[in-house]
């Protein structure tokens, strides 16, 4: 397996992983510890590792970290990923206004609609190049 499929793993099992926590941790924190907003953020911790994958994988001595076709296999899911994040914010302006119609939202709409996007944007993105590289290396 080379290293940028071992992200892809590595940033998906994360993020998952760290969506069933918040799941977890929101419905305590609004069970039990009703009154406290900031302590929302507690949840959002995990995401940190999704950035110590090379603190966690270093790359060995002698090992390449991509060549030209890992390189056009990111480039195409980081378009499948922006097109997917486009798709997310119109859906995320559109339903709003099906919805409400002619009224106002709340401001914190916003705020999660731009986590869930960018969440998205990560999943999207490993997604892709795991599918690209037909879900386990073949060269092994």
């Amino acid at each position: 397996m080379n290293r940028i499929l071992k992200y892809a793993w590595y940033q998906l099992i994360v993020i998952l992983a760290a969506i069933v926590f918040a799941g977890v941790s929101v419905w305590i924190i609004f069970t039990y510890w009703r009154g406290n907003e900031f302590s929302i953020l507690i949840p959002l911790g995990p995401l940190v590792l999704v950035h110590l994958f090379k603190v966690f994988f270093p790359l060995k001595a002698g090992e390449i970290a991509f060549d030209e076709r890992d390189e056009k296999i990111m480039n195409r899911a980081t378009k499948i990923s922006f097109m997917g994040l486009f798709y997310i914010f119109a859906a995320g302006c559109l339903i709003p206004v099906f919805i409400i119609g002619n009224g106002s939202i709340h401001v914190s709409y916003l705020g999660l609609l731009l986590f869930t996007a960018a969440i998205a944007l990560r999943i999207i993105w490993s997604i892709a190049v795991i599918i690209q590289y037909g879900w386990r290396n073949k060269n092994e």
